[in-house]
């Protein structure tokens, strides 16, 4: 499953994993991906989901807010985009997923072990290099 705020990894998808992962499908908010999860193989998922409309954010901009940015709904709704994919996984894994999941970003060593210590099988590639997200998949299972 692709989980994304646009269109780029599932067309990426599409292209390079069919061959590895079939059916493709896609999600494009937290409520999506809750809804397609079961029977998913693995997860590619996007870290930042800028195009995102609020009201699909996964997340309490108001809490956020409050807690993070001293009453800031902006920075708030901007954080919340930058870390929806992490959010989005959260929340498929407090649902029972525990599929493999792959982000493509360049995470420092010490945030990826915090979110394989959060979520379990996660990974990370620096780009769209169809082998290394193959690849980190399969070590995942």
């Amino acid at each position: 499953m692709v989980i994304e705020d646009g269109g780029e990894y599932e067309e990426f998808a599409r292209l390079f994993l069919a061959d590895h992962f079939d059916p493709i499908v896609a999600a494009h908010s937290a409520v999506e991906a809750l809804d397609r999860a079961d029977g998913s193989e693995a997860m590619l998922i996007d870290l930042r989901f800028e195009r995102a409309e609020d009201h699909d954010l996964l997340g309490d901009v108001a809490d956020v807010a409050k807690r993070l940015f001293a009453g800031d709904r902006g920075r708030a709704t901007r954080w919340l985009k930058e870390q929806q994919g992490t959010l989005i996984l959260g929340a498929l894994r407090d649902a029972g997923h525990a599929q493999p999941a792959v982000f493509v970003h360049d995470f420092p060593k010490r945030r990826l072990a915090n979110l394989k210590r959060l979520y379990g099988q996660v990974g990370a590639v620096a780009s769209f290099d169809a082998k290394a997200i193959v690849a980190t998949l399969e070590a995942l299972k």
